[in-house]
């Protein structure tokens, strides 16, 4: 949490600065500030739209554990690997209480049925943080250039590379789940 405010917080500063001091003629200090403080809100209400669009228009078989697109190759867990990603992957924020399924921690270790919900879980969310990566620049659209160019470019990218972080986090742990999946559904065979 400490590195999203962090982030935010310093992308927030440098957009303030460069905008009042590199630009100071055509924009009020007012102005700027209030453009500033409602980046966050308009990008966190944007991320929000296309979570709630892929949540809910789209239908959960394109998310569960068979579908290929969501497969994880041993090259990129190895680069996730190399990249530290077990150092700091637990520092990462996790927003599951919107979804009411929380990924920071596997609940039920023993039950294939709680495993596959939360293969489709991280599924889910690939695809919200893999959006929201790319979704962002479409804001720069809907205002005017120096508005867009100034404002909206910085805090689309900020956001893209605020995604990067849960997106590989992820991509990392659905191929350790298949595999706990796999061992579950196997002694549930000997036991029949």
């Amino acid at each position: 949490m400490l590195f999203y405010i962090l982030t935010i917080g310093i992308a927030m500063l440098l957009v303030f600065l460069g905008n009042y001091f590199w630009f100071p003629m055509d924009m009020s200090l007012v102005k700027v500030l209030l453009l500033d403080l409602m980046l966050p809100f308009l990008i966190v209400a944007w991320d929000g739209i296309s979570a709630t669009i892929i949540r809910h228009a789209l239908p959960n078989k394109w998310f569960t554990r068979d579908v290929k697109f969501h497969h994880v190759s041993k090259t990129e867990c190895k680069i996730y690997e190399h990249l530290g990603i077990k150092f700091w992957k637990d520092h990462i924020l996790e927003l599951g209480m919107f979804t009411s399924f929380s990924k920071k921690k596997v609940a039920d270790p023993n039950d294939p049925a709680y495993i596959a919900r939360f293969i489709m879980e991280c599924n889910y969310g690939v695809q919200v943080h893999l959006w929201n990566f790319l979704l962002g620049f479409v804001l720069l659209f809907f205002f005017p250039d120096y508005i867009a160019i100034r404002f909206i470019l910085p805090a689309a990218i900020t956001n893209s590379i605020l995604s990067i972080f849960p997106l590989m986090i992820l991509r990392y742990n659905v191929p350790r789940l298949e595999r706990l999946y796999v061992i579950l559904e196997k002694k549930a065979a000997r036991n029949k």
